[in-house]
């Protein structure tokens, strides 16, 4: 049986001048098996993911793609937060999700959470 696959697309622009960190609750038992970032500048900004008690629990600080080209995680490798430990991330219906930016001035940032359900 295939898994229903789900994306959410965060698009923060035109500018970013300062930290910043979304979150969203889990609309129901999922992994999270793909990343992908980038902004239009060339400064460099990291990108965390955790929850509420570890921000980086999923996903360490990792390094945005610049000048639009877009770097991605989409191995179990990739995900080698504590709780993650080099496998996709498993969420929990009604879990919370953070996105933590760091502290940059950038453009057009955009940063694509792909999800499968189960």
């Amino acid at each position: 049986m295939a898994q229903r696959v789900y994306q959410q697309v965060i698009n923060h622009g035109p500018s970013v001048a300062a930290a910043h960190t979304y979150v969203q609750k889990v609309p129901f038992d999922c992994q999270l098996i793909h990343v992908s970032t980038c902004n239009s500048t060339a400064t460099v900004i990291t990108l965390k993911i955790g929850n509420n008690s570890d921000d980086d629990c999923y996903l360490l600080a990792l390094n945005c793609g610049v000048s639009g080209t877009p770097v991605e995680v989409a191995t179990p490798a990739g995900f080698a937060g504590v709780t993650a430990g080099g496998q996709f991330p498993h969420l929990l219906k009604g879990e919370l999700i953070t996105l933590t930016f760091s502290n940059a001035a950038v453009a057009n940032l955009m940063v694509v959470l792909t999800f499968t359900e189960g």
